[in-house]
């Protein structure tokens, strides 16, 4: 496993596992369901995940067609409001945005906190 990254986030109903070795593919576990297997270019996937789809199936997508989907869907949004458009669909907003850049910063001012904290293996992350 040279060079994996692997990433894992778990939740109340379940987790999501990616991991760079087998980038086109995520793994979501449900502690109630069969594991779920989605594949990039696959038709079954929502509209927003075939908008930013930018390669066939198969082929791998990466850090620099996640950041050209972010920019291409702000701009439009941004083009979209100056021009009085309203009623955008969500898949052009999908880009974080201040209400995510707080809770990013709180994330990691959490984090530091916890590592000072030699007293608490868990520090709760304010809203």
């Amino acid at each position: 496993e040279e060079n994996n990254l692997k990433i894992r986030v778990y939740g109340d109903k379940g987790s999501i596992e990616w991991q760079h070795a087998d980038c086109n593919t995520l793994a979501v576990r449900w502690f109630d369901s069969p594991t779920e297997i989605y594949r990039t270019g696959t038709p079954y996937l929502s509209q927003s995940a075939i908008h930013n789809t930018r390669v066939p199936a198969g082929h791998p997508e990466g850090y620099i067609e996640a950041f050209a989907n972010i920019y291409r869907n702000f701009a439009r949004t941004v083009r979209s409001k100056m021009n009085g458009e309203e009623n955008l669909s969500e898949q052009w907003e999908d880009f974080p945005g201040v209400r995510e850049g707080v809770r990013g910063m709180a994330f990691i001012e959490t984090c530091v906190a916890n590592s000072k904290n030699n007293k608490e293996k868990w520090t709760e992350l304010k809203d």
